[in-house]
């Protein structure tokens, strides 16, 4: 068995065990208001930054949608104007191929095929 320790405990600011343990409790009540107004600070960042993050993603969504439905109606304009090339250039070539052949002459060799000659 160890002898009681005599004089004043570590970090104590007395010697008499009362005002010790006094001490203490007033220490770990500081301590603990300490804590709890940096628990608070800190929930309060958290649900700023949270209702932050939820604005953002609803800003994101929204901008994304509407991308979307850009992108769609630029997606139906462009087949259209294709559809509208493709069928020019069909009309184009079907008449440039009905002038030549107007145009060309089928004449007969001596042996084989015909031949195409331009006038």
């Amino acid at each position: 068995m160890t002898a009681p320790r005599r004089g004043r405990p570590k970090g104590a600011r007395s010697a008499n065990l009362a005002e010790v343990r006094q001490q203490a409790a007033s220490e770990k009540k500081q301590l603990k208001l300490e804590f709890q107004r940096e628990i608070t600070r800190l929930e309060n960042e958290l649900r700023a930054l949270t209702e932050k993050y939820q604005h953002e993603v609803t800003a994101l969504t929204q901008e994304v949608e509407l991308l979307r439905r850009r992108e769609s109606s630029y997606q139906l304009a462009l087949d259209n104007r294709l559809h509208e090339v493709a069928d020019h250039i069909h009309a184009v070539l079907t008449n440039w191929g009905g002038a030549e052949l107007e145009q060309a002459q089928v004449g007969k060799r001596k042996r084989g095929r015909p031949r195409k000659t331009l006038k």
